[in-house]
């Protein structure tokens, strides 16, 4: 073997052994970068949102301040102000006259079901929705909770060619994954920081486990995003109705009967609920003051979460009926947050307003107290 040989050799060697040790450079980057991505866990912003948080960051207080996301036609003695969460569903007693029953259809597969279920969790009018198409099939374990400030929901296509969602100890391995991010909440629209930065981490995930992952066009989902938010706002609102005291505090022993009578029971946080056979919360009795419910109380409050309330005419009738017989009860008066008394004609306004505001949310496809409203209005 000449020299030219060897040295050609050598060289040769080398530049295998360079690409090698370059490959491997980029392989242990790319798996630190995920680690460090996926490495701590992310709440859960749909169901760990903070009571009381609004839009803007800003925390609803009940002293019934002007409203900062809708603004009605002025109506004298009406008291509409920035929503805390009221979890809502309409009770039995205020449902409408049945309708006959159309013939069943027939029932489909339990696999087709849970297909359906799966793929319901996503909803390309809400959501931004990523795709990872795998080479090998991703096992359930090894997907993360990807990190963002709104709502992320994933499922994944099984080896027996069913959707299903990710979570919860699945033993499945996917060969597709539709990792979906929620546009607007009421903290408001999603930004473009914060779409890039999910973006990234769903395709370090990819990179990861050898997959593609595509993406809609982000700029046409921001603008949907603002589009959407900006409706939210002009819907998003909470009704309270005021009990104001003679100058004599109400008795809490004598709210907790009146309540209880009417079907109200105590929450955890001190407040009074009325609920729906299934156990949500169609509107609530707090403290005026914002205080924790004492042995007395100088002013009730009424409150009602008007976008999340599924049949909230009749739900509002029924607060209104019950606002009026608590103060007659406790010998108190039924104002505004400035002290004036709420007429029979100022409810009638409000209800009003309520009826417009439930026909603008249905021509938009969110019905009140739907799946759809819970998600953007929480």
């Amino acid at each position: 073997m000449t020299d030219l040989q060897l040295g050609s050799l050598i060289v040769a060697g080398a530049i295998v052994g360079a690409v090698y040790l370059f490959n491997w450079w980029q392989e242990y980057r790319y798996r630190k970068n995920t680690q460090r991505a996926f490495a701590r866990n992310q709440p859960d912003v749909l169901m760990d949102t903070p009571k009381n948080m609004v839009r803007g960051g800003e925390r609803f207080e009940p002293a019934l301040d002007e409203p900062t996301r809708f603004e009605p036609p002025a109506t004298p003695g009406a008291t509409i102000v920035p929503p805390e969460p009221i979890e809502p569903q309409l009770t039995p007693q205020f449902a409408a006259e049945p309708v006959p029953a159309a013939p069943p259809a027939p029932r489909p597969r339990d696999e087709d079901d849970r297909d359906a279920l799966a793929e319901s969790l996503l909803d390309p009018a809400l959501d931004f929705i990523a795709e990872v198409h795998a080479r090998d099939n991703i096992p359930a374990g090894d997907v993360p909770r990807f990190p963002a400030p709104k709502r992320v929901q994933a499922i994944g296509l099984t080896e027996h060619d069913h959707w299903e969602q990710v979570g919860g100890g699945s033993n499945a391995s996917y060969s597709e994954l539709r990792v979906a991010l929620q546009l607007a909440d009421r903290q408001g629209a999603l930004t473009g920081e914060q779409l890039n930065a999910f973006c990234m981490a769903v395709q370090q995930f990819a990179d990861a486990h050898d997959a593609v992952a595509t993406f809609p066009q982000r700029a046409a989902k921001l603008a949907a995003a603002r589009d959407l938010d900006e409706f939210c706002a002009s819907v998003d609102v909470l009704i309270g109705l005021n009990i104001a005291s003679s100058g004599r505090p109400f008795p809490l022993e004598r709210v907790r009967l009146l309540a209880e009578n009417a079907g109200l029971s105590r929450a955890a946080d001190g407040t009074f609920v009325y609920k729906s056979e299934s156990g949500k919360t169609l509107f609530a009795v707090s403290n005026q003051d914002q205080a924790g419910l004492g042995p007395t109380s100088d002013g009730l409050t009424l409150l009602f979460d008007v976008p999340r309330v599924a049949g909230g005419l009749a739900v509002f009738d029924y607060l209104s009926d019950f606002a009026q017989q608590l103060a007659g009860s406790l010998g108190g008066s039924l104002v505004d947050d400035n002290g004036r008394p709420l007429a029979a004609a100022s409810l009638d306004n409000i209800r009003r307003q309520l009826a417009r505001l439930y026909a603008t949310m249905d021509d938009r496809g969110i019905a009140p107290g739907s799946v759809s409203a819970l998600r953007l209005f929480a």
